[in-house]
């Protein structure tokens, strides 16, 4: 930085000199003209000095604002390189067409192209990965406290972030809550991966950012534990169809 104020002193200097050229020019021209001493006179000399001095503070500052920039560049595909996190957002909605009579929730992934279907979602080994899941949805009746439980996420907590309008209900934003669980009454749905022990609670209304890390490669299942359910006990319909309310998980 001190160099760069240094070498803008230097241009500004030179560029006033330089645009009184033309009449100390002509000025020496007429002297060495009347004179029959040696032409290089101090004048010349000075004329000489600005003229190098201009062209090196060119050369340093195009060869700085190069260095720069190429620099800026590198940091910033440094820092990309070495986050290395693995990004992915999730959507709960309430209301998606399951029939022509019915509308059911659903899990969907929100992906470069809007919402995609979350039948199969691949996920990274050996990488941090923040999970992003955004519900607009309402609390259910009937879930526990234990479902409401968090587990398998990095530090056993999800970020809570209270203000996502729901369909019916308008919540004041209140952000910044690190939980390790949330009561029944306030759960909507689950995102649960028994067979990895994860569960992440899904408040109606709200936003969770989990993160998680998986240790093994594989294809294992996701649901939601509450209140679909799953299996002889578990709701029938959207609640038990794959990129609804249950699906795979691909890790690789």
């Amino acid at each position: 930085m001190e160099l760069r104020r240094i070498i803008n002193s230097v241009r500004k200097t030179c560029t006033r000199r330089l645009s009184l050229l033309p009449s100390h020019y002509h000025a020496e021209l007429r002297a060495m003209q009347s004179s029959k001493t040696n032409p290089v006179s101090l004048r010349g000399l000075e004329l000489i000095i600005i003229i190098l001095t201009a062209g090196l503070v060119g050369v340093l500052s195009i060869y700085i604002g190069a260095h720069s920039a190429t620099a800026s560049v590198a940091n910033t595909t440094t820092s990309a390189q070495q986050s290395g996190l693995f990004r992915i957002t999730l959507m709960e909605i309430m209301d998606t067409g399951w029939n022509s009579t019915m509308a059911q929730p659903q899990f969907s992934i929100f992906g470069p192209k809007g919402l995609e279907p979350a039948a199969n979602i691949s996920l990274p080994a050996h990488t941090l990965i923040q999970l992003t899941i955004i519900s607009y949805d309402t609390p259910t009746a009937g879930s526990t406290d234990q479902e409401g439980k968090v587990a398998g996420t990095v530090g056993g907590t999800i970020y809570l972030i209270n203000g996502t309008t729901a369909m019916g209900m308008n919540v004041p934003a209140s952000w910044g809550q690190n939980v390790t669980s949330v009561p029944g009454n306030m759960l909507a749905h689950t995102f649960t991966i028994q067979q990895l022990g994860i569960n992440i609670p899904v408040v109606g209304g709200d936003t969770e950012i989990a993160y998680i890390e998986f240790n093994q490669t594989g294809t294992f299942q996701w649901i939601c534990l509450t209140p679909c359910g799953f299996g002889p006990t578990g709701m029938e319909g959207a609640m038990s169809a794959p990129g609804w309310m249950e699906g795979q998980v691909t890790v690789y």
